[in-house]
């Protein structure tokens, strides 16, 4: 990213006026460029504007690092704009869980955030043996350090709940995460899966109400949450109804492809609201680090 900057005083009183610390490391980087008041193109770091971000005339533009680097590559903003809702969809085995805790797992360990999981099938327990068993990732440390927190959630008794409320009154329904209590406001938060809370509900009206009620409770949270979908390995439509994909602000697809005698990994950022982004597939694979994202070559 590049600025003209005519004074470095102009270029500090800017920093101020978008909610940067001008003396943070990223933001001395730039100062130390500027060495007398003339006309000046001058080289902006990557992160200054992208971690923690800042606010310009109270609004909130904050952009989050996802924590995979090579993922945030594939997007011109380098990462996604804070308050996003990310649907992550793909067939069984493509890595959608293990997408989304590399992301909060690396956002915890190199940023300091912190982050939930809603699991509404697998048990709490066995998810985090798995990530430490599969890729070292050590998250009972974290959830002692008060950084992550697991939850698990019967999608039974939420369907139920919808559907009483609404057997009681024809109005709004408000019950999007009220009833889940959360132990503190987290800087990502992941949903797995919006596919377990569909199949638990009878009517796709009463579960197309409660996912709009879901993003909009999500959205108030104004953090990046992840919404796992299950999806065929080469999907044709991302989402039970349509209406997820819909509302999310991007939609990330994970695929597992035969070619001839083998199968091969691509992800996709299908759509993305807040920035420009490189478009098609881009392979990846699954390895003891997690996914890795093979960068396409020139």
């Amino acid at each position: 990213m590049f600025l003209l900057v005519v004074d470095l005083d102009i270029f500090k009183n800017f920093l101020s006026f978008v909610g940067v610390d001008s003396k943070s490391k990223a933001a001395d980087q730039a100062s130390a460029e500027i060495s007398s008041p003339v006309l000046k193109r001058v080289v902006i770091p990557d992160n200054l504007f992208s971690i923690p971000g800042g606010k310009l005339n109270g609004r909130d533009f904050s952009v989050i690092s996802t924590g995979i680097p090579e993922f945030d590559a594939l997007i011109v903003a380098k990462g996604f704009e804070k308050g996003s809702s990310v649907l992550i969809s793909g067939g069984a085995g493509t890595g959608k869980t293990t997408f989304t805790l590399q992301s909060i797992y690396n956002s915890i360990v190199n940023y300091g955030e912190r982050a939930i999981y809603l699991s509404f099938e697998e048990d709490p327990e066995k998810i985090k043996l798995h990530m430490k068993k599969n890729y070292g990732w050590d998250f009972d440390s974290l959830e002692k350090d008060g950084l992550f927190a697991i939850i698990k959630i019967d999608p039974v008794a939420i369907s139920r709940g919808v559907e009483e409320l609404l057997l009681e009154k024809e109005g709004e329904l408000k019950i999007g995460l009220e009833k889940i209590q959360l132990p503190f406001a987290p800087d990502k938060i992941v949903v797995d899966s919006l596919s377990a809370l569909a199949l638990a509900f009878s009517d796709d009206q009463n579960y197309r109400r409660y996912t709009r009620e879901l993003f909009e409770s999500l959205e108030k949270l104004n953090c990046i949450s992840y919404l796992i979908s299950e999806t065929e390995q080469d999907p044709k439509i991302y989402s039970r109804t349509g209406v997820e994909e819909f509302l999310a602000d991007a939609v990330i697809v994970l695929y597992n492809i035969k070619n001839r005698e083998k199968r091969e990994n691509a992800i996709e950022i299908l759509k993305l609201r807040s920035s420009s982004h490189v478009k098609g597939m881009v392979p990846y694979s699954m390895t003891s680090k997690g996914i890795k994202i093979t960068p396409r070559t020139k």
